[in-house]
C-alpha cells in the first residue's frame, strides 16, 4: 500500500474537514472518529461533518460528541478556504450528500481514503486499497507507518470499523491480516464482546416490530434464489421504529442456503428512496449499483433510487437473470 501521497497530504496541512458517506455506518464511523483522533495527535485543527445522522449504536465511540451532521452552512467554520476535506469510506464525492456542495467546492484541496471498488480510477492521488476489509483496516496500517501513537478510543473505532464491514470476520475481504490487526487492537484493551454487542445487540422494541414487518413484505424469484424486502415510511410510522435501524434488515434473508441475492428497498420518512444488494458467489452486486449510480463492494453494494421501486425491482431481476438461467422471475 502506497502511504507517500496521503502522509504528505496530512502533514502538509494544518486544518482538516473529515466527512463520510451519506447514511453513515460502522466503518464511515468508526474511520472518522480515529482519523480526528489521530490528526488531534498531530496538533491539527479538525471538524466532523456528515449528511446524515449515524444509528445512535455507533456513536459509543464518539463520547464527545465530534461528529455532527451538517444541517447548514452555518455550521462551518469561517475562512473554509484554509481547510482541505478527507473523504473516509467512500470514493464517490456524489454519496456525500450536502458536503459536495456546501464544503467541497470551498476546500483548500481533498483527498480520499476508502476500499470500495468503482469503475473509475479514483486510485490516482489517492488512499484506495481495494482489497482491505474496511477502511478502519487501512488506517490502522497508515497510523503504524505514520507512528502515531493509537490510543484506547483509537482501537476501539477501529475495532468497530472492522467487526462491522467484515460482518463479524466473515465477508470475502476478511483475511489474516485483517485478524491480526484485531489481534493488535483487542491486546490495546478493546473487549469484542462488548463491540459485537453495541453494534449488534442494542437495536430496540420497535425495531424488532419493524423487523417483522419488513419479512412480511419477503418476494422470493428465481427459483427462491433472489429474496426482495421493502420498507416504507409507513412501516417505520406503524412500528415506532427508526429508519438507521433497518440497517441489517438486508442479512436475513442470507441465512437461508437457497438465497444467492439478497435486495432490500428503504424508503425514510423524507421520501429518499434506496436500494441495498448483497449476495452470495460469484454475482456482482456492485456492477449493477454502479449502473445506477451507486457502487460498493462485489457482494455488497446499494444505490439511491431515482424511479419507483416497482420500476426498479424489475429492472434488477432482468439484470439478474443472467445468472439463473433455467428459472423464471
Amino acid at each position: 500500500m502506497e502511504y507517500g501521497p496521503v502522509i504528505e497530504f496530512i502533514r502538509g496541512h494544518e486544518k482538516f474537514i473529515l466527512t463520510v458517506h451519506e447514511t453513515p455506518d460502522g466503518d464511515a464511523i468508526g474511520s472518522q472518529y480515529a482519523m480526528f483522533r489521530a490528526l488531534k495527535k498531530l496538533g491539527k485543527t479538525v471538524k466532523c461533518f456528515n449528511a446524515d445522522p449515524a444509528p445512535w449504536k455507533f456513536n459509543f465511540v464518539d463520547e464527545e460528541g465530534e461528529i455532527r451532521v451538517l444541517e447548514g452552512q452555518e455550521l462551518l467554520p469561517a475562512h473554509l478556504d484554509e481547510y482541505v476535506l478527507i473523504i473516509l469510506d467512500v470514493n464517490d464525492t456524489h454519496n456525500i450528500g450536502q458536503i459536495a456542495t456546501l464544503v467541497l467546492p470551498k476546500v483548500r484541496e481533498y483527498f480520499i481514503i476508502d476500499h470500495h471498488d468503482s469503475e473509475q480510477d479514483t486510485t490516482t492521488g489517492n488512499l484506495i486499497e481495494q482489497s482491505a476489509s474496511s477502511t478502519c483496516e487501512i488506517l490502522f496500517q497508515l497510523f503504524t507507518e505514520m507512528k502515531i501513537p493509537i490510543d484506547f478510543p483509537m482501537a476501539r473505532a477501529l475495532f468497530m470499523g472492522i467487526l462491522f464491514d467484515t460482518g463479524s470476520f466473515i465477508y470475502p475481504k476478511t483475511t489474516a491480516l485483517t485478524f491480526e490487526i484485531a489481534h493488535r487492537l483487542v491486546s490495546m484493551g478493546v473487549s469484542p464482546n462488548q463491540i459485537y454487542a453495541s453494534v449488534f445487540e442494542s437495536n430496540s422494541i420497535p425495531s424488532l416490530v419493524m423487523m417483522s414487518k419488513v419479512m412480511g413484505t419477503l418476494e422470493l424469484h428465481f427459483g427462491n434464489h433472489v429474496a426482495i424486502q421493502t420498507l416504507t415510511p409507513k412501516t417505520i410510522l406503524a412500528s415506532q421504529g427508526k429508519y438507521e435501524e433497518a440497517d441489517q434488515f438486508i442479512n436475513l434473508p442470507l441465512r437461508s442456503a437457497d438465497i444467492r441475492v439478497s435486495i432490500f428497498f428503504k424508503e425514510n420518512l423524507e421520501g429518499i428512496r434506496r436500494c441495498s444488494m448483497r449476495s452470495k458467489g460469484n454475482i456482482d452486486v456492485a456492477s449493477i449499483a454502479q449502473g445506477y449510480g451507486g457502487g460498493g463492494h462485489k457482494t455488497a453494494a446499494g444505490f439511491k433510487c431515482a424511479q419507483p421501486f416497482a420500476a426498479v425491482q424489475r429492472e434488477l431481476l432482468e439484470k439478474l437473470s443472467i445468472y439463473f438461467p433455467g428459472d423464471k422471475p
